[in-house]
C-alpha cells in the first residue's frame, strides 16, 4: 500500500515537473530530460505531446492562422478533400460523432491551405497522412493548421513532383553512398521518384505506425 502511495506522489512530480517545463516555453532538450529522467517519454499524455509537438515546430503561443477566412469550403476539388479527409478519419476507428468534427477540421485545414497558397489538391499530393498523426495531439483546429503547415514549409522540399529537384539531390547522395546500387537502378532506368516520392512527400509517416509517431 504504501509503495502504491509512493509511486503515485512520484508520478505526480514528474506530471507537475513536466507541465512546468512546457509551461515557462523551456527548449525540447529540457522536456526531453524531464520525460527520460522517469523512463515514460513514450506514455506522457496527449496533453503534454500536444505541446511537445508545438513546442519543436515552433508554433507555440502562434496565433489564429484560420481567422481571416470565411470558412467556404467551395474549391473546385472540394469533393476529393471531403472523400479524402473522410478516409483518413476513418482509418482511425473513432466513434461517429468525433469522426464528424474530425473530418470537419481535416477538410478545413486541407481547404485553406490551397486557398491560401493557391494550390490545386490532388490525392497523389498525398496530405491527409501528414496529419495522421497530428490528429492523435487532439489539437484545437487552428493549432493543428499550424502545426501542418509548419511541417508542409519546414520538411516537405519545394518541387516533389516527377524529375523534381529533389531526386536529382537523391540521386547523388545514393551515388555517393551505394554506387552498386545506383548504378544498377540507373541500368534499369528506375529513377528515384518513381520509388521515393511518396518518402519524401509523407517525411516516411505513412509506413510509421501509431505507437511510433506518438512516442
Amino acid at each position: 500500500m504504501a509503495d502504491c502511495v509512493e509511486e503515485e506522489a512520484l508520478h505526480g512530480s514528474w506530471d507537475q515537473d513536466l507541465m512546468e517545463a512546457l509551461d515557462s516555453g523551456s527548449d525540447m532538450e529540457t522536456e526531453r530530460g524531464v520525460l527520460q529522467e522517469r523512463g515514460v517519454l513514450q506514455e506522457s499524455s496527449a496533453q503534454h505531446r500536444a505541446k511537445m509537438w508545438k513546442i519543436a515546430l515552433n508554433v507555440s503561443g502562434k496565433g489564429d492562422s484560420l481567422s481571416p477566412w470565411d470558412g467556404v469550403l467551395d474549391l473546385p476539388e472540394q469533393n476529393l478533400i471531403h472523400t479524402s479527409s473522410q478516409q483518413l478519419i476513418d482509418q482511425l476507428k473513432v466513434c461517429e460523432e468525433d469522426s464528424r468534427d474530425m473530418v470537419c477540421d481535416v477538410e478545413a485545414v486541407i481547404t485553406f491551405y490551397c486557398k491560401s497558397r493557391n494550390l490545386q489538391f490532388s490525392v497523389d499530393l498525398s496530405w491527409p497522412p501528414l496529419l495522421k498523426p497530428l490528429l492523435a495531439l487532439q489539437l484545437p483546429r487552428s493549432d493543428l493548421y499550424n502545426c501542418f503547415y509548419a511541417v508542409m514549409n519546414k520538411y516537405i522540399p519545394r518541387e516533389c513532383v516527377a524529375s523534381g529537384r529533389p531526386f536529382h539531390l537523391y540521386r547523388l547522395l545514393l551515388q555517393y553512398h551505394e554506387p552498386e546500387l545506383c548504378s544498377f537502378l540507373d541500368t534499369k532506368k528506375i529513377t528515384p521518384d518513381s520509388y521515393a516520392i511518396t518518402w519524401v512527400r509523407l517525411t516516411v509517416c505513412h509506413s510509421v505506425c501509431h505507437s511510433v509517431s506518438q512516442s
